[in-house]
């Protein structure tokens, strides 16, 4: 009998511990992106001038190919994509109210909690015509600037660091899906 009620009681102290560190763990993956509701989309949708959407607005899927450059061992340059991404975001991207510092903003519409929309990016136009920069935001608060070329239904950006004697450049290519010019008459701001 007392060994009995010593198992049980070792054992409820063990469910206690186990739940204790879990409920009191903190928490390492937050995230710091800035996040907007849907209402507060639509208030930023609405607040918009009435001119026709830019060309750079609309709905993206965006793909990513990351490439590594240098020298092998026996000093012959090389090349080669050490990783391929083809399609793995949706993303709005929309122009930011008129007393913003940025020019667009990027939404994520593949986020984990339907009624979040966080702040992927922002755009800034260039004024020597379809160049833009962008700022990409990482889950861990970092941002990656990339020189972005906006053509009719296709932007594409790279963004290139040096580790050692390597380059790795990250290319994005970002594809229109919504909507489409041919379907909508739209103008370049």
């Amino acid at each position: 009998m007392r060994t009995n009620l010593l198992i049980i009681v070792f054992g409820l102290l063990a469910g206690f511990d186990a739940l204790g560190q879990s409920i009191f763990k903190p928490h390492t993956n937050k995230f710091h992106y800035e996040e907007i509701k849907f209402e507060d989309l639509i208030k930023r949708y609405f607040e918009k001038e009435l001119t026709p959407l830019s060309s750079l607005e609309g709905i993206y899927s965006v793909s990513c190919v990351i490439v590594k450059k240098g020298k092998n061992l026996f000093g012959q340059e090389f090349e080669r994509a050490i990783q391929r991404k083809d399609n793995y975001a949706r993303v709005a991207i929309i122009k930011d109210r008129a007393t913003s510092s940025r020019d667009y903003i990027e939404v994520s519409l593949s986020y984990r909690e339907a009624d979040k929309y966080p702040v992927m990016g922002e755009f800034n136009g260039l004024s020597e015509g379809r160049g833009l920069i962008y700022n990409h935001f990482e889950p861990d608060g970092t941002t990656l600037s990339f020189s972005m070329k906006n053509e009719s239904e296709v932007m594409d950006g790279e963004y290139s660091i040096m580790e050692g004697a390597r380059t790795i450049t990250y290319k994005l290519s970002y594809l229109k899906i919504y909507p489409k010019s041919s379907s909508f008459n739209v103008s370049f701001d």
